[in-house]
């Protein structure tokens, strides 16, 4: 064989071998095809021991059950969180996303330094025990502003009290109390709670369930019957809202099977 010929096949078939996968390669995509932007959980505060990476759309709703690499267990043990490009994370005391919750846009060294809102000396450190991490979507106003107590990170709604004002006439049908306001007014200013935390917040904590239920009952019997609820329906359809997962139009189709509704006059 020509030599010349000889060192073009050697050369090809070194080419082969390289692209091959080697022996360790565990069929996972690389992390270049991954999205821009990652959520990196540690065990260990200032981003030290074993870690976890999350990217957009990945979500762990128990950590009861699940370990880091090295075999010690997530669930209340997280300690410092990086954020690396347009991400949050949301964190909750809770599996199943309920409980307190934390959001989060920029680095945090010490989840120490994140005191839980509603409780008294009480931090995030080896707390959290349900997680998500989404894109942070348009170029909402002081998106890659530092904000008050947020460096680095987006700024709160500039207006908290009216925020959680509107969202209790919308969802309860009334005005917070003074004690609700400066609750949620201090989450949505020290723990980053959106106007969507706030509402998932009211509709899943069993101190507001029922009430959100009543209150999409109410609306309901005004639009389509056009008069408030009697005492039993109000039980049936709380109950169906509550304990079913009806909606608001769930309940409105119920009521238009009626005989009360059949009957009504129309204009």
């Amino acid at each position: 064989m020509k030599p010349r010929l000889l060192f073009l096949l050697t050369a090809l078939v070194a080419t082969a071998l390289a692209d091959r996968p080697g022996d360790g390669y565990d069929g996972r995509e690389d992390d270049r095809r991954r999205p821009a932007g990652r959520v990196i959980i540690y065990q260990h505060a200032n981003f030290r021991g074993d870690s976890l990476v999350l990217y957009p759309g990945e979500a762990i709703d128990n950590l009861s059950g699940r370990t880091f690499d090295n075999g010690s267990k997530l669930n209340d043990s997280i300690s410092s969180i990086r954020v690396e490009g347009d991400v949050e994370v949301f964190a909750y005391e809770n599996s199943r996303y309920r409980g307190e919750a934390l959001r989060l846009t920029e680095n945090t060294r010490d989840l120490t330094g994140r005191p839980v809102a509603g409780g008294v000396g009480v931090s995030w450190n080896d707390r959290i025990s349900s997680l998500r991490v989404e894109r942070i979507r348009g170029n909402r106003p002081g998106h890659g502003q530092p904000g008050p107590g947020q460096p680095g990170g987006a700024r709160p709604p500039t207006n908290p009290d009216k925020l959680v004002q509107d969202t209790f006439q919308d969802l309860l049908g009334r005005a917070p109390d003074a004690g609700e306001l400066r609750e949620f007014r201090n989450r949505i200013i020290d723990a980053g709670w959106t106007e969507r935390m706030l509402r998932d917040h009211l509709r899943r904590e069993d101190r507001y369930r029922n009430e959100a239920a009543e209150a999409i009952v109410r609306r309901a019997y005004r639009d389509v019957l056009g008069r408030e609820v009697d005492p039993a329906g109000l039980r049936q359809y709380t109950w169906a809202v509550r304990d079913k997962g009806w909606t608001e139009s769930d309940v409105k189709d119920d009521l238009r099977k009626s005989a009360e509704y059949r009957n009504k006059p129309r204009n």
